[in-house]
Parts: C-alpha cells; structure tokens; sequence
C-alpha cells in the first residue's frame, strides 16, 4: 500500500512538472486515430487517472492472490493437524479396547473354551480372537 501511495505522489510530481513545461495544446495520436489541440493538463490527468487505477487494481489483484494462497496454506496446515490428531485417538482407542478385552477374558489355568487355549498357545492377542475367521 505504501508502494501505492508513492507511485501517486511521483506520477503528481511527474503530472506538475509536465504541465508547466509544455505549451498548453497539443495533438496525440490514440490507436491510429489523430487529434489535434487538445489540452495538454488534460493528457496529462487522463494519463495520471489511467496509472492509478492501473496501479490499484495490480495490487488489489496481488493482495486477493496472496490473502487466498494464505487462506489454502492454513487450512491444509489444520488438516494436518487435525489428521495427527485422529491418528493419535485412534491408536488410544484401539489399546483401550484391546486393555478391555484383556480384562474381560478370565485367567483361569483350565479354560474350557478351545479357542481360548489355541490363543493362549499361540500367544496371540485375545482381540483377535473377536476378529473375522478366514475362509478357506
């Protein structure tokens, strides 16, 4: 903004210094169309008008561009953030409930279920028991 503000001020001065020094009529030629006697103040302010309005709508644009670019970094920053944070429940979820299952299961020397022995055999988790067979 502060580019903005000097951009105006220098084309001002460049306006001034201009009007001062050049006779006060003029011809220009505007895409192949030729006049004759306009003012020169008058170029020079249609000018100065056109570069500010330029001038803003660039950094205006540039300001837009750089707001969203920063709008996406954040969000994708707490998307991150918030899968780290679900992984991590996750995995406490799963001790709790494999926590559970072992305090549920009885400890007992002769357990009559035969799936139970065949675990404690293996060594596996008793969680898995609970899990899907597979087929064969």
């Amino acid at each position: 903004m502060i580019r903005l503000i000097i951009n105006i001020g220098t084309l001002l001065i460049v306006a001034v210094f201009i009007a001062m020094n050049v006779s006060y009529e003029t011809s220009i030629n505007l895409f192949g169309y030729k006049y004759d006697n306009i003012s020169t103040v008058a170029v020079i302010i249609v000018a100065l008008v056109s570069g500010v309005l330029y001038s803003f709508f660039y950094y205006f644009l540039t300001y837009l561009s750089k707001s969203e670019k920063l709008k996406i970094r954040n969000k994708s920053k707490q998307a991150k953030l918030k899968e780290k944070e679900l992984k991590t429940k996750e995995k406490n979820i799963h001790k709790a409930i494999e926590e559970g299952v072992k305090e549920s299961i009885p400890n007992n020397s002769d357990p009559d279920d035969p799936e139970l022995i065949d675990a404690e055999k293996k060594k596996n988790s008793p969680l898995n028991l609970f899990k899907g067979k597979k087929t064969k």
